[in-house]
Protein backbone atom coordinates (compact mmCIF):
# COMPACT_ATOMS: atom_id res chain seq x y z
CA UNK A 1 0.00 0.00 0.00
CA UNK A 2 2.81 2.11 1.06
CA UNK A 3 4.37 1.50 -2.73
CA UNK A 4 1.09 1.94 -3.94
CA UNK A 5 0.61 5.46 -2.45
CA UNK A 6 3.96 6.49 -3.37
CA UNK A 7 2.96 5.91 -7.18
CA UNK A 8 0.09 7.16 -7.46
CA UNK A 9 -0.05 10.33 -4.86
CA UNK A 10 3.22 11.64 -6.42
CA UNK A 11 2.31 12.55 -9.53
CA UNK A 12 -1.18 13.54 -10.07
CA UNK A 13 -1.02 16.89 -8.61
CA UNK A 14 1.24 18.37 -11.23
CA UNK A 15 -0.55 16.98 -13.87
CA UNK A 16 -4.04 18.22 -12.62
CA UNK A 17 -2.68 21.74 -12.22
CA UNK A 18 -1.26 21.07 -15.84
CA UNK A 19 -4.80 20.53 -16.92
CA UNK A 20 -6.05 23.41 -15.07
CA UNK A 21 -3.92 25.71 -16.58
CA UNK A 22 -4.43 24.96 -19.77
CA UNK A 23 -7.70 25.16 -19.36
CA UNK A 24 -7.53 28.57 -18.36
CA UNK A 25 -5.05 29.49 -21.03
CA UNK A 26 -6.56 27.25 -23.53
CA UNK A 27 -5.11 24.25 -25.58
CA UNK A 28 -2.40 26.30 -27.28
CA UNK A 29 -0.86 28.16 -24.33
CA UNK A 30 -2.92 31.76 -25.44
CA UNK A 31 -5.33 33.23 -23.14
CA UNK A 32 -8.85 33.22 -23.96
CA UNK A 33 -9.87 36.14 -21.97
CA UNK A 34 -11.71 39.12 -23.77
CA UNK A 35 -9.21 41.09 -25.22
CA UNK A 36 -8.26 44.18 -24.58
CA UNK A 37 -10.77 46.94 -25.72
CA UNK A 38 -9.08 50.41 -26.54
CA UNK A 39 -10.81 54.26 -27.11
CA UNK A 40 -9.86 55.70 -30.88
CA UNK A 41 -11.78 59.43 -30.45
CA UNK A 42 -11.47 59.53 -35.12
CA UNK A 43 -12.25 62.56 -37.30
CA UNK A 44 -15.64 61.75 -38.61
CA UNK A 45 -14.27 61.58 -42.83
CA UNK A 46 -11.91 58.90 -41.68
CA UNK A 47 -13.49 56.50 -38.86
CA UNK A 48 -15.68 54.36 -41.40
CA UNK A 49 -12.36 53.38 -42.81
CA UNK A 50 -10.74 52.70 -39.14
CA UNK A 51 -14.13 50.87 -38.30
CA UNK A 52 -13.73 48.89 -41.15
CA UNK A 53 -10.25 48.29 -40.03
CA UNK A 54 -11.21 47.14 -36.78
CA UNK A 55 -11.79 43.64 -37.24
CA UNK A 56 -8.06 42.34 -38.83
CA UNK A 57 -6.59 44.48 -36.18
CA UNK A 58 -8.49 42.43 -33.33
CA UNK A 59 -7.37 38.91 -35.55
CA UNK A 60 -4.04 40.16 -35.98
CA UNK A 61 -2.97 41.58 -32.66
CA UNK A 62 -6.14 40.70 -29.88
CA UNK A 63 -6.98 44.28 -29.59
CA UNK A 64 -10.77 45.63 -29.78
CA UNK A 65 -11.55 48.91 -30.88
CA UNK A 66 -14.08 51.33 -29.65
CA UNK A 67 -14.73 54.73 -31.93
CA UNK A 68 -16.12 57.65 -30.95
CA UNK A 69 -16.90 59.48 -34.25
CA UNK A 70 -17.07 63.40 -34.62
CA UNK A 71 -15.30 66.51 -35.70
CA UNK A 72 -11.45 67.07 -35.19
CA UNK A 73 -12.33 69.79 -32.77
CA UNK A 74 -15.22 68.57 -31.20
CA UNK A 75 -13.09 65.57 -30.40
CA UNK A 76 -10.17 68.01 -29.13
CA UNK A 77 -12.26 69.52 -27.09
CA UNK A 78 -13.62 66.05 -25.23
CA UNK A 79 -9.62 65.71 -24.75
CA UNK A 80 -9.05 67.98 -23.26
CA UNK A 81 -12.12 67.80 -20.75
CA UNK A 82 -10.97 64.75 -19.83
CA UNK A 83 -11.74 62.21 -22.34
CA UNK A 84 -10.14 59.35 -21.65
CA UNK A 85 -9.50 58.10 -25.05
CA UNK A 86 -6.12 56.33 -26.01
CA UNK A 87 -5.56 57.53 -29.90
CA UNK A 88 -6.63 60.72 -31.55
CA UNK A 89 -6.76 60.68 -35.08
CA UNK A 90 -7.03 64.81 -36.52
CA UNK A 91 -8.21 65.62 -40.06
CA UNK A 92 -6.36 68.55 -39.29
CA UNK A 93 -3.11 69.33 -37.55
CA UNK A 94 -4.16 72.64 -36.20
CA UNK A 95 -6.05 70.48 -33.15
CA UNK A 96 -3.36 67.88 -33.04
CA UNK A 97 -1.18 71.05 -32.34
CA UNK A 98 -3.15 72.21 -29.84
CA UNK A 99 -3.61 69.30 -27.60
CA UNK A 100 0.21 68.85 -28.34
CA UNK A 101 0.46 72.34 -26.43
CA UNK A 102 -1.11 71.30 -23.61
CA UNK A 103 0.92 68.25 -23.10
CA UNK A 104 -2.39 66.57 -23.88
CA UNK A 105 -0.87 64.05 -26.58
CA UNK A 106 2.67 62.12 -27.22
CA UNK A 107 4.23 64.12 -29.79
CA UNK A 108 6.49 61.29 -30.12
CA UNK A 109 3.88 59.31 -31.41
CA UNK A 110 2.62 61.39 -33.56
CA UNK A 111 2.34 60.36 -37.51
CA UNK A 112 0.85 60.92 -40.60
CA UNK A 113 -2.08 58.24 -41.83
CA UNK A 114 -2.97 59.71 -44.75
CA UNK A 115 -4.06 62.98 -47.03
CA UNK A 116 -7.10 63.76 -48.71
CA UNK A 117 -9.02 66.28 -51.58
CA UNK A 118 -11.37 68.65 -51.26
CA UNK A 119 -14.23 68.67 -53.64
CA UNK A 120 -17.64 70.27 -54.39
CA UNK A 121 -20.65 67.63 -54.95
CA UNK A 122 -24.12 67.66 -55.97
CA UNK A 123 -26.63 65.58 -56.27
CA UNK A 124 -25.95 62.50 -58.72
CA UNK A 125 -27.01 63.63 -62.28
CA UNK A 126 -26.76 67.83 -61.58
CA UNK A 127 -26.77 69.98 -64.22
CA UNK A 128 -24.51 72.51 -63.38
CA UNK A 129 -20.38 71.92 -63.42
CA UNK A 130 -18.67 74.88 -62.36
CA UNK A 131 -15.23 75.85 -63.94
CA UNK A 132 -13.50 77.53 -60.57
CA UNK A 133 -15.35 78.43 -57.26
CA UNK A 134 -16.04 81.73 -58.20
CA UNK A 135 -18.74 80.73 -60.10
CA UNK A 136 -20.76 79.85 -56.17
CA UNK A 137 -22.23 83.24 -56.44
CA UNK A 138 -24.62 82.06 -58.24
CA UNK A 139 -27.61 81.24 -56.01
CA UNK A 140 -28.38 78.13 -58.04
CA UNK A 141 -25.79 76.00 -55.79
CA UNK A 142 -26.84 77.71 -52.34
CA UNK A 143 -27.44 76.52 -50.08
CA UNK A 144 -23.84 75.20 -49.80
CA UNK A 145 -22.86 72.38 -47.26
CA UNK A 146 -20.12 72.59 -45.35
CA UNK A 147 -18.50 71.30 -41.91
CA UNK A 148 -18.43 74.12 -39.20
CA UNK A 149 -15.76 75.62 -39.54
CA UNK A 150 -15.11 76.44 -35.65
CA UNK A 151 -14.68 72.82 -35.29
CA UNK A 152 -14.46 70.44 -38.10
CA UNK A 153 -11.34 71.00 -40.60
CA UNK A 154 -13.29 70.26 -43.83
CA UNK A 155 -15.11 73.25 -42.81
CA UNK A 156 -12.14 75.44 -42.45
CA UNK A 157 -10.49 74.32 -45.80
CA UNK A 158 -13.91 75.54 -47.69
CA UNK A 159 -13.49 78.79 -46.34
CA UNK A 160 -10.12 78.81 -47.25
CA UNK A 161 -11.03 77.89 -50.66
CA UNK A 162 -13.15 79.91 -50.83
CA UNK A 163 -11.47 83.23 -49.53
CA UNK A 164 -8.80 82.52 -52.29
CA UNK A 165 -11.36 83.18 -55.27
CA UNK A 166 -12.38 86.32 -53.18
CA UNK A 167 -16.03 84.83 -51.32
CA UNK A 168 -17.20 85.43 -48.51
CA UNK A 169 -19.28 82.27 -47.01
CA UNK A 170 -20.21 85.09 -44.67
CA UNK A 171 -22.02 87.95 -46.91
CA UNK A 172 -21.65 87.16 -50.61
CA UNK A 173 -23.04 83.04 -49.96
CA UNK A 174 -25.33 81.05 -48.25
CA UNK A 175 -23.87 77.91 -46.45
CA UNK A 176 -25.78 75.44 -44.22
CA UNK A 177 -22.79 74.51 -41.56
CA UNK A 178 -22.96 70.86 -40.55
CA UNK A 179 -21.65 69.48 -36.74
CA UNK A 180 -19.11 67.48 -39.10
CA UNK A 181 -18.17 66.64 -42.83
CA UNK A 182 -19.92 63.49 -43.27
CA UNK A 183 -23.15 65.31 -42.13
CA UNK A 184 -22.46 67.98 -44.48
CA UNK A 185 -22.56 65.16 -47.36
CA UNK A 186 -26.02 63.87 -45.84
CA UNK A 187 -27.06 67.65 -46.54
CA UNK A 188 -26.64 66.84 -50.47
CA UNK A 189 -27.34 63.34 -50.67
CA UNK A 190 -30.90 64.31 -48.61
CA UNK A 191 -31.53 67.16 -50.97
CA UNK A 192 -31.85 69.67 -48.29
CA UNK A 193 -28.58 71.34 -50.16
CA UNK A 194 -27.62 71.50 -53.98
CA UNK A 195 -24.06 71.43 -53.45
CA UNK A 196 -21.55 70.83 -50.49
CA UNK A 197 -18.09 71.04 -49.86
CA UNK A 198 -16.59 67.75 -48.40
CA UNK A 199 -13.33 65.43 -49.02
CA UNK A 200 -12.99 63.13 -51.99
CA UNK A 201 -13.03 60.55 -49.73
CA UNK A 202 -16.89 61.41 -48.96
CA UNK A 203 -18.00 61.86 -52.32
CA UNK A 204 -16.29 58.10 -52.34
CA UNK A 205 -18.52 56.70 -50.28
CA UNK A 206 -21.92 56.76 -52.59
CA UNK A 207 -23.14 56.83 -55.37
CA UNK A 208 -25.77 59.96 -54.82
CA UNK A 209 -23.12 62.29 -55.38
CA UNK A 210 -21.41 63.53 -58.03
CA UNK A 211 -17.91 65.70 -57.68
CA UNK A 212 -18.90 69.01 -59.70
CA UNK A 213 -15.14 70.37 -59.50
CA UNK A 214 -11.69 69.04 -57.52
CA UNK A 215 -10.69 72.50 -55.74
CA UNK A 216 -6.74 72.87 -55.97
CA UNK A 217 -5.25 72.03 -53.05
CA UNK A 218 -2.78 75.22 -53.32
CA UNK A 219 -6.19 76.81 -52.09
CA UNK A 220 -6.19 75.46 -48.43
CA UNK A 221 -3.77 74.00 -46.21
CA UNK A 222 -2.75 70.49 -46.45
CA UNK A 223 -4.72 67.98 -45.28
CA UNK A 224 -3.29 65.38 -43.63
CA UNK A 225 -4.66 62.72 -41.23
CA UNK A 226 -2.69 62.56 -38.03
CA UNK A 227 -2.47 60.24 -35.28
CA UNK A 228 -0.99 59.91 -31.89
CA UNK A 229 -1.30 58.44 -28.77
CA UNK A 230 -3.27 60.64 -25.77
CA UNK A 231 -0.99 61.86 -23.04
CA UNK A 232 -2.27 59.37 -20.05
CA UNK A 233 -3.92 56.65 -21.77
CA UNK A 234 -5.52 53.71 -20.16
CA UNK A 235 -4.16 51.08 -22.47
CA UNK A 236 -0.65 53.40 -24.32
CA UNK A 237 0.98 49.68 -24.74
CA UNK A 238 -2.05 48.22 -26.87
CA UNK A 239 -2.36 52.00 -28.32
CA UNK A 240 0.81 51.83 -29.84
CA UNK A 241 0.70 48.89 -31.50
CA UNK A 242 -2.36 49.96 -33.12
CA UNK A 243 -0.84 53.09 -33.82
CA UNK A 244 1.81 50.73 -35.49
CA UNK A 245 -0.65 48.63 -37.82
CA UNK A 246 -2.52 51.60 -39.03
CA UNK A 247 1.01 52.29 -40.98
CA UNK A 248 0.98 48.98 -42.25
CA UNK A 249 0.97 48.46 -45.65
CA UNK A 250 -2.68 47.28 -45.32
CA UNK A 251 -4.16 49.98 -43.55
CA UNK A 252 -2.57 52.13 -46.31
CA UNK A 253 -3.82 50.01 -49.22
CA UNK A 254 -7.39 50.40 -46.91
CA UNK A 255 -7.16 54.25 -47.10
CA UNK A 256 -6.15 54.14 -51.14
CA UNK A 257 -9.49 51.94 -51.70
CA UNK A 258 -11.61 54.28 -49.78
CA UNK A 259 -10.49 57.94 -51.46
CA UNK A 260 -7.61 59.11 -49.25
CA UNK A 261 -4.49 60.44 -50.63
CA UNK A 262 -1.35 58.41 -49.79
CA UNK A 263 0.30 59.69 -47.44
CA UNK A 264 3.82 60.99 -47.05
CA UNK A 265 6.71 59.12 -44.89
Amino acid sequence: MKALANRVGSPVWPVWAGCLLMSVLGCDGRSDLAPVTIRVDAAASIAHVIEALADPIRRELGIQLQINAAASGTLAQQITHGDRADLFISADPLWMDRLASQGLIDPATETNLAGNRLVLVGPAGFQMHPQSLAELVQSDYWPIALGDPAYVPAGRYALQALSAHGLDAGSELKCAEAPNVRAALMFVVSGHCPTGLVYSSDAASTDSVEVLLTIDPNDHDPIRYLAAVVEGAPHREQALRVLDWLNSDEARSAFAKAGFAMAER
